[in-house]
């Protein structure tokens, strides 16, 4: 038995890589799944549903290419059509051949796609899940860094593991330098979702490898060449050296970065805007928004999708997301009390019911308020 499982696994690997022989083969047996599915109505009338015809289609749609599906349709098709003619004196089995003849069309429709894709079976599910997976990694913070605590929440539009907003974080340790950026492609939807994907993986590849300065130029540089015709992205950079709290903050059309300062009763500032969004202006600067986080001191990082609402001002929804994050970022906690989900809860609490993607992400730095930032010997402050 478990030689006839491991001949039947590697025979189905086959027919998902696309394997002529298995493809015939398959074809073949769905045929003759087919026939019997057909007969067994005419044999047991009253036991065996016709309508079991409908199984070979879909597992057909999942497996085979066009052609052959097509003439698993036709089969099935057949053997309907000629069960109604030769035991049916009240038309049931002419509305199952209606059926059918519905669901063979819709499976021909969805296979067209999977056959032009090049995706058999769960192929696709697959590729989908590897790809969430591998965005989730690219974005994953760091979980203890000396005084600080990073939290972020993404609530895509719909549920769905798919969003039109990510992430990405890489840390150097041996250059005191994380980078973190937010990037936001414009539309919404699967369309936007797959732009999303394609970008996180371009930008993915730049991130860390080329000098603060030079990174939103090089990915705007990028979605240029890439000429997506009334498409663009938005994106918010953020390089830290966590030894001293000097960041800067590079944006591309984005909202805000907002600096809370817990020192002297608390305020909030916000960095400036930057330069226009990416792949809309060729060669565009994008300028650096410099300062410094003392212990107590905090970043948010948010895309327009938890500000923004139709028909209202956008400074608006930016000013009710800092109330509302004022009272998480004022009490003071050390590492060991703090704990990930204050951001989810921000979301929920500012944008619960909205259709668009929202992203936050809360940057701390740990510690008393009023304690300066200590300076690493050669360098001075800004």
């Amino acid at each position: 038995m478990p030689a006839l499982v491991g001949r039947v696994r590697r025979w189905y690997g086959r027919l998902l890589d696309g394997d002529a022989r298995a493809g015939r083969d398959a074809l073949v047996v769905l045929l003759v799944l087919t026939v019997v599915l057909g007969l067994l109505p005419l044999a047991l009338p009253y036991s065996w549903p016709p309508s079991a015809l409908v199984l070979p289609l879909v597992v057909g749609g999942l497996v085979l290419p066009r052609g052959r599906l097509l003439v698993l349709v036709c089969a099935a098709l057949a053997g309907s059509a000629l069960g109604a003619a030769l035991q049916d004196p009240h038309c049931v089995r002419l509305g199952v051949t209606l059926v059918l003849a519905a669901t063979g069309a819709t499976v021909l429709v969805a296979n067209r796609f999977r056959h032009r894709l090049g995706l058999r079976g769960t192929q696709g599910d697959s590729i989908l899940l590897e790809l969430a997976e591998h965005a989730r990694t690219l974005a994953r913070l760091p979980d203890r860094l000396l005084d600080w605590h990073f939290d972020s929440a993404l609530a895509p539009a719909g549920g769905t593991s798919f969003s039109g907003d990510f992430l990405l974080c890489t840390h150097r340790p041996e250059d005191d330098l994380l980078e973190l950026l937010l990037v936001d492609v414009s539309g919404k939807g699967s369309r936007a979702a797959a732009r999303s994907t394609h970008l996180s993986g371009a930008f993915g590849m730049l991130l860390g490898r080329v000098p603060p300065e030079a990174f939103l130029p090089a990915a705007n540089d990028h979605l240029v060449r890439m000429g997506w015709d009334d498409h663009f992205a938005t994106a918010v950079h953020l390089a830290l050296r966590p030894a001293t709290g000097d960041y800067r903050l590079f944006n591309a059309g984005h909202p805000p970065a907002a600096r809370f300062r817990r020192a002297d009763g608390g305020g909030w500032d916000l960095a400036a805007h930057g330069g226009p969004a990416l792949g809309l202006i060729p060669g565009a600067p994008y300028p650096a928004s410099t300062g410094r986080l003392a212990h107590g001191d905090s970043l948010l990082l948010f895309s327009d999708g938890l500000v923004e609402v139709p028909g209202r001002d956008l400074d608006e929804g930016v000013l009710r997301l800092l109330a509302a994050a004022e009272p998480e970022l004022r009490t003071h906690r050390t590492q060991q009390e703090l704990t990930r989900g204050a951001a989810e809860q921000l979301v929920r609490t500012v944008a619960r019911d909205v259709a668009d993607d929202r992203t936050l992400v809360l940057v701390r730095r740990l510690g008393p308020a009023g304690v300066p930032a200590p300076d690493l010997p050669g360098r001075g402050k800004r």
